[in-house]
């Protein structure tokens, strides 16, 4: 699923062997639970990268003879490469939901959409609040402090975190103008192949309005936003105050993270991850 133009739109696909419009689907290798078996398939048959957002149940039908079980997901659209035509899937679309409702053939895959609260799956996602790595020393720093670079140790640690993070299926990268934040974000960005956004939201001494706006604005994407260690505690505190439940004891030590659970809009958890080093 993805938001489009007009609303959310759903892919389907065409399968020649059927000649049939249908959700994508496959089947599970050896050793594969049912959501790795639909992250791949996905990929595999539509070019589109997409994380889970929820379990929708399963379904059961017959198909030449033999009974299948079906395990339905939610899933938001990452980012994509070009669709590739191949054996099982010749044609793709992205269609608005009452479109994809009449060019699907079975009544299942439409039940699955009718099942579905897209507003929900499109104000869900998880919010990366990075603060900047070790930087040198304010005090022995002559220019001007938003050029003030990360240090050794910062370097490190920037490195570190785009480890850490390897795996998460990240969106958009966004960060504070400050050096120090734009090089603690890099490596993550150049391994994930993202841009990142200098966002003025961001940046020391902006307060904690305009980055709460931002992460507003944010909600329903997996996002990492580098910030500095006068905004993200200023953005936690509004947070709670507004419902978030803290997971953990509360710090922002730098080169640490704040993963921010966010689901039909709104920030239910948030989790500290202290510094990888």
């Amino acid at each position: 699923m993805r938001e489009g133009a007009e609303g959310a739109e759903v892919l389907i696909v065409h399968r020649p062997r059927y000649d049939d419009w249908t959700l994508p689907k496959g089947k599970t290798d050896a050793a594969e639970n049912s959501e790795a078996t639909a992250l791949r398939e996905v990929e595999e048959e539509t070019g589109v990268q997409p994380r889970i957002v929820g379990a929708l149940g399963k379904s059961r039908y017959a198909n030449e003879g033999e009974s299948k079980v079906v395990h339905w997901y939610s899933m938001r659209e990452v980012r994509s490469t070009e669709f590739v035509p191949n054996e099982e899937v010749d044609v793709v679309r992205w269609l608005a939901i009452a479109e994809a409702q009449k060019l699907l053939t079975y009544k299942n895959d439409k039940d699955v959409l009718k099942s579905i609260n897209f507003n929900e799956v499109l104000t869900t996602g998880t919010l990366l609040l990075v603060r900047h790595g070790t930087a040198g020393s304010r005090s022995e720093w002559e220019g001007d402090d938003s050029l003030r670079p990360l240090s050794a140790r910062g370097e490190h640690q920037a490195a570190a975190l785009a480890d850490a993070f390897a795996d998460r299926a990240i969106e958009r990268i966004l960060t504070s103008p400050y050096l120090r934040c734009r090089q603690t974000i890099e490596p993550l960005a150049i391994l994930h192949g993202l841009k990142t956004e200098e966002r003025d939201e961001l940046a020391e001494g902006a307060g904690h309005r305009p980055a709460r706006d931002l992460c507003r604005e944010l909600a329903g994407t997996n996002a990492v936003l580098c910030s500095h260690g006068d905004v993200i505690p200023a953005v936690l505190d509004w947070m709670v105050r507004h419902g978030t439940s803290l997971k953990s004891a509360f710090d922002c030590k730098k080169g640490s993270t704040w993963e921010i659970e966010v689901k039909a809009g709104e920030f239910r958890k948030a989790r500290y991850l202290p510094p990888p080093l």
